[in-house]
């Protein structure tokens, strides 16, 4: 899997740019918002979501990584592939999308190509206590739970023990050592 790429922008297309990387042209799609910030000749970084099914291998490229975790809790919702998700991130900046989905603003989801009423009332639901939760977690947070994930807890036994630790715990290796603390009690 390819997580991120950084070369110099040899094109710049409809929906998509051509990245080079160490002599290796990329096709990466990316929003419309992205291709009006990037300039062909110029050296860019993305980060990348490698997107591989049987028929095709697609990247799609973002500027963020919160543009990137976006993108991917929309393809958790049913019936929203990767051009709905990205045509959605076409919308307006990140922030603009996550406000339509917190406020439940059908008009501006369903103003999308691709997304009826029912599948933005869907993303609505789904991911409205998503980013919620992701709003309210600090990045030391997010840290200490995608390490206590990666040892085997669940998201949910992480978030319910960082409510016990002292918030003067800054640290983030701290934090995980006082996690694993109290978990192994």
């Amino acid at each position: 899997m390819i997580g991120s790429l950084r070369g110099r922008v040899l094109e710049i297309l409809h929906s998509h740019i051509i990245l080079e990387v160490g002599g290796v042209g990329y096709r990466i799609l990316v929003s419309s918002s992205v291709l009006s910030l990037t300039k062909s000749g110029e050296d860019g970084f993305f980060y990348i979501h490698d997107h591989i099914r049987e028929d095709l291998h697609d990247l799609y490229g973002f500027l963020t990584s919160s543009d990137l975790e976006l993108f991917e809790r929309l393809l958790s919702i049913s019936g929203v592939g990767p051009k709905v998700a990205m045509t959605i991130l076409s919308i307006g900046s990140a922030e603009t999308v996550r406000s339509a989905i917190m406020s439940g603003d059908l008009a501006t989801l369903t103003s999308v190509p691709g997304v009826g009423k029912k599948t933005a009332q869907k993303i609505i639901l789904e991911l409205k206590g998503q980013l919620v939760e992701a709003q309210t977690e600090s990045p030391v947070d997010r840290e200490v739970i995608e390490a206590l994930q990666s040892l085997g807890y669940s998201s949910s036994q992480a978030k319910e023990i960082l409510k016990d630790i002292s918030p003067d715990i800054t640290d983030t290796s701290a934090r995980v050592r006082e996690a694993l603390r109290r978990l192994s009690k």
